[in-house]
């Protein structure tokens, strides 16, 4: 076990192994999808969306591409999470794919 497993529980480990089950999922079934939504906010700044039961904001931010998921319900979690925005187009889109899909996998508590 590595020093940052120690910190997880034995629950948030299965929570971990199930989201980036998830993760990967996505990447691969909801490629075009992504695709369509990289460019979307790549021309714009911006995307938003719902998944469940949390709205999805994603933009650009000064270099870096940020995301924030916002709960429909006050007693849930909010999350937020940022990546710096590479140079290359290709680079930017496969950023993109990996980020929704990370976003829409869920989340470990």
């Amino acid at each position: 076990m590595d020093s940052f497993e120690s910190f997880l529980t034995p629950e948030q480990l299965i929570r971990e192994s199930e989201v980036l089950s998830e993760c990967c999922r996505l990447m691969l079934e909801e490629r075009l999808r992504y695709e369509n939504q990289a460019e979307i906010l790549l021309e714009t700044g911006s995307f938003s969306r719902v998944n469940g039961d949390y709205s999805l904001k994603y933009k650009m931010k000064d270099d870096r591409f940020v995301w924030h998921a916002k709960p429909f319900s006050p007693n849930e979690n909010s999350y937020s999470s940022e990546v710096p925005i590479p140079e290359a187009m290709v680079d930017k889109i496969e950023t993109l794919i990996e980020f929704f899909a990370q976003s829409e996998a869920g989340f470990i508590s």
